[in-house]
């Protein structure tokens, strides 16, 4: 039995210690302003798979040449962003015009966009870390997290109010 709760203590805290070492590792990325985009479909793989997570860079629009990858806002779809590579740059009477596509995608977007002042590039992915803050962002998962450390606090509380007598004389 003492074994095993060696066994569940050092499970417990590696997990928590890479809980933690992740989460800061977030925070850094946004601190260093990286924004992190959740990639839904099928239309950038073998580059970006689905489920995977591209990380964004904000620069400059006019900086963005044929071959990035960047992230926009969706023309047709409000609130929708898209992650596809630049495949042609020109001036029009209004600025830049980008035509993008998807690398899995047989065609171009069926649209070409205008990027005024910063765009995302994405500069590194991680796969299938985009699952993971899909599921994070969902009401059911933050209610989980939210019930397992009430569960926890509330654990400890009754673990020191329930302490036995000869535990406490031990640890004076």
């Amino acid at each position: 039995m003492r074994m095993f709760r060696t066994i569940a203590r050092g499970t417990a805290s590696l997990l928590s210690g890479l809980a933690v070492l992740l989460v800061a590792a977030y925070a850094g990325l946004l601190l260093a302003g990286y924004h992190p985009v959740a990639v839904y479909s099928g239309s950038m793989v073998p580059a970006i798979p689905v489920g995977g997570l591209a990380v964004d860079r904000p620069v400059p629009a006019a900086s963005v040449r044929v071959g990035d990858v960047i992230t926009f806002s969706d023309p047709y779809v409000p609130g929708r962003v898209v992650t596809h590579r630049v495949i042609r740059i020109f001036h029009t009477a209004h600025g830049l015009a980008y035509r993008t596509k998807g690398d899995a995608n047989p065609t171009r977007d069926p649209w070409t966009i205008r990027l005024h002042g910063t765009v995302g590039r994405v500069s590194f992915r991680v796969p299938y870390a985009g699952y993971a803050l899909v599921y994070a962002r969902t009401r059911e998962i933050r209610t989980v997290l939210i019930l397992l450390a009430c569960g926890t606090v509330l654990v400890a509380l009754l673990k020191r109010i329930w302490r036995s007598p000869d535990v406490e004389e031990a640890a004076a």
